[in-house]
């Protein structure tokens, strides 16, 4: 690697400094792009994001929105003259019912989030409920078009401009016959629960159904279109205005069955109509551009677990569902993972009647594949050692946001075939110039029983390979399990390199892109299956790299990666030094505490508590913890329900009881997804515990 002379290394604070481009799309009949840039504002310790607008080949750019509040999902009109976005900025209109709720509240303070403290001291309103907004390209002021009291959000246009679709959260009231998942008592601050699912990582409580509303922009009237104990989502609006396509599930069986597949309604309302199966897990709906059928990804079996997303289309008349990638071996959408990282739209995409572009994640790459319906031809239209998070299409060209594991992510113009490619924006040019990016060597693996395994070695900043001096690595293990390491950037692996370790990385047996059986291996075989690959990986960086010190060892990992990091260090003394962070320590507990433990639980561990305890409870690192002798930092959210809480105070307590060197450090009122989009301050606060850990035992 070459040295970077002239640069600094990067820092944990640098996380504040890089910006996220992310959701594309393209004007209708014309060049225009737009986009969202999300930054972090330190006076707050949030975040904003604004609308970005310019031409597909990056003439032209202009910032469309102040960027002072949350601007996301941009929509355009079928004109191009007009954008519909979702805004939490402060609202123009009141909703309705708010004064009456306001006078029996009384004058009480906003106290979360949308408030902070202004100069005295007093707390100052600057954020409100997503609504959807729309703004002229040509200028003028933003206009609020939704009202509805809970927010509104996935706006999607009529052909004729006069209507947008959207989805809202409604109140359950007196009138309806069904009740909600939880639900506050009226004898004092009391929760009354009645669903399985009744609460959900980075949500909270689920108090309300979200529903399908359309509205007239000029008159700002809103319609419900769809009703009762159901969560619709992803409305889009047909080619010709009659139909909404929506994502939903109306079994009998729903409060207990996590499934979904495509549903349509009336655009006047009327009755919903099943396109697909609805044993299924189907998601992201795309009209074919006269109507005529549906496009949508995903798979049968609700039950199914992590098998391959396949592209499927329907027609409207007739219902005729087919898949046109069950050939394949690779699962449909973006895997990969990075903690500097925004969501785009991802849905296929129809370029003709016989065309849809999507994405596929394959060995650590996602790119913009096309397939041809007729001829089931399935081809790339990027590549490269890259990830494509979002994409659009104009007439002749692709533009998606791609990055690489040292650029941020940035956008990108190519033609329909994915040449002449050109970098359209440079949002992050200041950092990249200033700071010090490692560069990743691949690493070809050979795991003990012959499998091949995709792995990373990120040599420390400005390494020099011909010096003798030997450097400490920490091996980073993914989260998901069915998610996938690849050529993106991570902070936080670039921070440990700037700090002068190595960092070796894979992609062990339960992830995505290396075909559905790889997938598969982990189930009912967590540590077991998976584990020897991550040694694997980590052997062979050391046989090929004589300058990594094999003394000073550490290990961490996220979530399926923080489970793993337990049963490792109760499997293997080799490492110095480990950080285990929202992990999984006991899968028998984890079934009634996790909000998907019911679920995906009982799939990936391969039963429940009640007949299968001791299969459970043999993958559990908490059954080995007395074989755990490396100190061990534990880093959890307070409110994680995906992995709860008490999963790392299980790990904590039985390490304290047995004496052995251990930390624990809890951050309090953040989800599960901390690392990627936690508040500011408090993902700084976890990169300062997780280097200091290493820092002080490497």
């Amino acid at each position: 690697m070459a040295v970077q002379s002239g640069k600094r290394p990067i820092t944990a604070d640098d996380i504040r400094r890089i910006k996220l481009v992310s959701d594309p799309q393209a004007q209708p009949n014309d060049d225009l792009v737009t986009w969202v840039v999300t930054r972090v504002d330190d006076d707050g310790d949030t975040y904003t994001s604004g609308l970005w607008i310019a031409r597909s080949n990056g003439e032209n750019e202009r910032q469309l929105t102040s960027g002072t509040s949350r601007d996301t999902s941009p929509r355009w009109s079928p004109d191009g003259r007009t954008i519909a976005f979702v805004s939490n900025r402060l609202p123009m209109l009141t909703p309705p019912g708010d004064e009456d709720k306001k006078e029996k509240e009384g004058d009480k303070k906003q106290s979360s989030l949308g408030a902070r403290k202004g100069d005295k001291g007093e707390e100052k309103q600057t954020s409100s409920k997503p609504q959807i907004w729309t703004i002229r390209i040509d200028g003028g002021e933003a206009l609020q078009v939704s009202n509805h009291p809970n927010g509104a959000g996935s706006p999607t246009w009529s052909p004729d401009g006069k209507e947008i679709a959207f989805i809202a959260s409604d109140d359950v009231t007196e009138e309806d016959d069904f009740k909600a998942p939880m639900m506050n008592g009226d004898v004092a601050d009391e929760r009354i629960v009645r669903d399985l699912s009744y609460r959900f990582d980075g949500l909270g409580w689920r108090e309300r159904y979200s529903h399908v509303w359309k509205l007239d922009v000029e008159s700002r009237e809103a319609t419900q279109l769809t009703h009762g104990d159901v969560n619709d989502q992803d409305p889009q609006l047909s080619p010709a205005g009659d139909l909404i396509a929506f994502v939903g599930n109306r079994r009998e069986d729903r409060k207990s069955l996590v499934a979904s597949t495509i549903f349509i309604v009336p655009a006047s309302g009327g009755e919903v109509r099943a396109m697909a199966a609805d044993d299924a897990s189907f998601h992201s709906p795309a009209w074919s551009q006269d109507g005529s059928k549906l496009a949508f990804v995903g798979h049968l079996g609700a039950k199914a677990g992590p098998v391959n997303n396949m592209l499927w289309t329907v027609s409207v008349a007739d219902g005729d569902e087919k898949s046109h990638t069950s050939e394949w071996d690779t699962s449909i959408g973006d895997f990969g993972m990075s903690d500097v990282h925004a969501g785009s739209d991802i849905r296929p995409l129809w370029l003709d009647d016989d065309s849809i572009a999507f994405l596929a994640s394959q060995r650590g790459e996602t790119q913009i594949m096309e397939a041809s319906l007729s001829s089931g031809e399935v081809r790339a239209a990027t590549s490269g050692k890259r990830r494509v998070s979002g994409f659009t299409a104009s007439d002749n060209a692709l533009v998606y946001v791609s990055g690489t594991i040292h650029k941020p992510f940035e956008l990108y113009a190519s033609g329909r075939d994915g040449g002449n490619e050109t970098q359209i924006t440079f949002t992050n040019k200041e950092f990249v110039d200033e700071v010090i990016l490692s560069e990743a060597i691949d690493l070809d693996v050979q795991a003990p029983d012959g499998w091949g395994i995709q792995g990373w070695l990120l040599p420390p900043a400005n390494h020099d390979p011909e010096s003798p001096a030997e450097s400490p690595a920490i091996v980073q293990i993914h989260g998901g399990p069915h998610a996938m390491y690849g050529y993106a950037m991570f902070h936080e692996m670039q921070l440990m390199a700037a700090r002068g370790y190595a960092v070796i990385f894979c992609n062990p047996r339960g992830s995505a892109g290396y075909g559905e059986h790889f997938t598969l291996c982990t189930r009912a075989r967590w540590g077991e299956s998976d584990m020897p690959d991550v040694i694997a990986t980590l052997e062979s960086a050391i046989a090929g790299h004589d300058w990594i010190d094999t003394d000073r060892l550490g290990i961490t990992g996220g979530s399926y990666g923080g489970y793993l990091t337990n049963w490792i260090v109760s499997h293997d003394d080799r490492f110095k030094v480990a950080v285990t962070q929202r992990c999984v320590s006991n899968f028998h507990s984890f079934f009634g505490t996790s909000d998907i433990g019911f679920n995906f639980g009982e799939f990936e561990f391969g039963g429940v508590p009640w007949k299968d305890a001791e299969l459970l409870l043999r993958y559990s690192p908490i059954s080995y913890v007395d074989q755990v002798h490396t100190p061990l930092l534990i880093l959890h959210s307070e409110r994680d329900l995906r992995c709860p809480i008490e999963q790392a105070e299980q790990m904590f307590t039985a390490l304290k009881y047995l004496d052995r060197e251990v930390a624990f450090v809890r951050i309090p009122e953040e989800s599960h997804d901390l690392s990627r989009s936690g508040t500011p301050s408090r993902r700084l606060a976890r990169l300062h515990h997780l280097v200091s850990w290493f820092d002080t035992h490497l």
